[in-house]
């Protein structure tokens, strides 16, 4: 499955014909990507890439998640998608990471509005959370953009390392996402 966002920006469903890039770019990321994510230590190997390509392949296959190779211009640039879906209770949650040459540019706003049109529209969401490092200032920047609401701190959930670190949860309903001015605005261009 593939969505053109924009004339620059695609995202595609991850398959093994990814794994070469996406392990160069986690690699070469690894120092930007390590500030914020704790898994960045169990990508050593090409193989560790595969690993998670096949089990992110099998989780969407089993309607589970959905992760997506975000492309700019064709250029693999990240990854973003759905960490979990629970569909009984209809809501997931979305997770991303962009390398850091591409920072800046809207490309992870416009990747996620995108997403939340996918997890409502296709996946019959009601739901949608993201969740990020309550220092993590630009992804919280993002977040807030698309006008989702701030609704808890979840103190020292996730050790990073050599640290726990609180994590701000936020969400947005599908009621809300319909008539929502900010993912409107964002969705263009």
């Amino acid at each position: 499955m593939k969505f053109q966002v924009n004339s620059s920006i695609q995202i595609t469903h991850i398959s093994p014909e990814h794994a070469q890039g996406l392990f160069k770019l986690t690699d070469k990321n690894r120092e930007h990507l390590k500030q914020w994510l704790g898994w960045i230590d169990l990508v050593k190997t090409y193989e560790d890439t595969e690993t998670f390509i096949e089990t992110a392949i099998h989780q969407h296959n089993h309607n589970q998640a959905s992760t997506f190779v975000i492309l700019y211009n064709q250029e693999l640039v990240g990854v973003a998608g759905f960490n979990q879906f629970d569909h009984v209770n209809r809501w997931g949650t979305i997770g991303y990471w962009l390398c850091q040459s591409y920072m800046g540019k809207g490309i992870i706003t416009k990747v996620v509005n995108q997403l939340l049109d996918y997890g409502f529209n296709e996946q019959q969401l009601h739901k949608i959370e993201i969740r990020c490092a309550t220092q993590n200032h630009k992804s919280k920047a993002v977040i807030e953009r698309l006008g989702l609401t701030f609704e808890a701190t979840l103190r020292e959930c996730e050790w990073l390392y050599d640290k726990f670190v609180d994590h701000a949860v936020y969400s947005i309903l599908h009621s809300e996402f319909k008539n929502n001015p900010s993912v409107a605005a964002n969705s263009q261009n």
